[in-house]
């Protein structure tokens, strides 16, 4: 009865505080233990999970955590056994990045979805490193306490029609780990390959590059076909070429559809859209998701950045 109540409150949560994703054309989403790309390697090592502190309890490990009653995708999200990493552990309700020594972005609906603020911000801690080390890794055991990191305050938080992001102060200074450069001035090139780091569907850390630009007129958004879900939102989305930060994954088309049209309950597969964002296998969808996954420009808020890194 635990394990089950337990379910419920994390496919809740995960919903709740993540747009739903999708995937275009060929699924390019890579664990990290699978990935040879350097500049993406050492992206990842700036990229964080947001999870519930009760969550954590003491490892056998000594200055460590471990996880309590994670379920894998399969369970939690009804998903397939067939489907990509179904048997992988959850955790993370959203994504974030690193941007200063103490700083890091994230989307804003991750802190302002069901409850204050202040209160997401006393709940969760974020976590880097939260990835699979090999296909046989367990990352819910031996959680370096040099990993996790408190939310000390946010510093800026804005949900609405133009902008959803959060800046968050950790309670110290992040080691070993670089902030990222970002774009503060111009505009993302139509014709840019893009890359994201995070956790869709609260799976441990993925490397899913290929992304495209779909839509680029809006004047806070753009659009592409980077494969990501729900628990991707507040990820970094990078340029391909040069690994600057070029928004914040926001939200997107519908992660799943029941395997068998006919039967709701049938167990979950992947969404699967062209590479054009056309042709959903979920169905048509409208609105600004009708041109793929959403992004916020993150140089749109280079002022609330810039005003964080300056803040003790």
């Amino acid at each position: 009865m635990k394990i089950v109540t337990f379910i419920t409150i994390l496919v809740m949560t995960i919903s709740a505080y993540a747009g739903p994703n999708v995937i275009y054309g060929k699924d390019d989403r890579k664990d990290v233990y699978q990935t040879t790309n350097a500049m993406h390697l050492s992206l990842a090592k700036s990229s964080a999970g947001m999870i519930k502190k009760s969550m954590f309890i003491n490892s056998l490990t000594a200055n460590a955590f471990d996880l309590k009653e994670t379920v894998s995708l399969e369970r939690a999200e009804n998903v397939c056994t067939t489907e990509k990493f179904s048997q992988q552990p959850l955790a993370p309700i959203c994504s974030g990045f690193l941007i200063g020594p103490d700083t890091l972005v994230t989307a804003g609906h991750c802190y302002n979805t069901f409850d204050r603020p202040e209160n997401v911000c006393r709940d969760f801690a974020w976590v880097f490193d939260y990835d699979m080390k090999s296909a046989s890794h367990d990352p819910t055991k031996k959680i370096s306490i040099a990993n996790i990191y408190n939310c000390k305050s946010v510093s800026s938080v804005q949900r609405d029609n133009l902008f959803d992001f959060a800046i968050i102060k950790l309670d110290r200074k992040v080691v070993g780990r670089t902030p990222l450069k970002f774009r503060n001035t111009g505009k993302l090139a139509d014709s840019a390959s893009l890359v994201v780091i995070g956790h869709p569907t609260g799976l441990p850390t993925k490397i899913s590059a290929n992304g495209k630009v779909t839509f680029n007129s809006e004047l806070t958004r753009f659009s592409t076909t980077l494969d990501t879900f729900h628990g991707n939102s507040g990820s970094a989305v990078f340029d391909a070429t040069t690994g600057q930060v070029e928004g914040i994954l926001i939200m997107g088309k519908n992660d799943y559809r029941p395997s068998l049209l006919s039967n709701p309950e049938s167990c979950q597969v992947a969404n699967i859209c062209d590479e054009s964002a056309k042709n959903c296998s979920a169905g048509t969808e409208s609105g600004t998701i009708a041109h793929g996954e959403v992004v916020l420009r993150i140089e749109k808020i280079n002022a609330q950045i810039t005003k964080a890194l300056a803040t003790k």
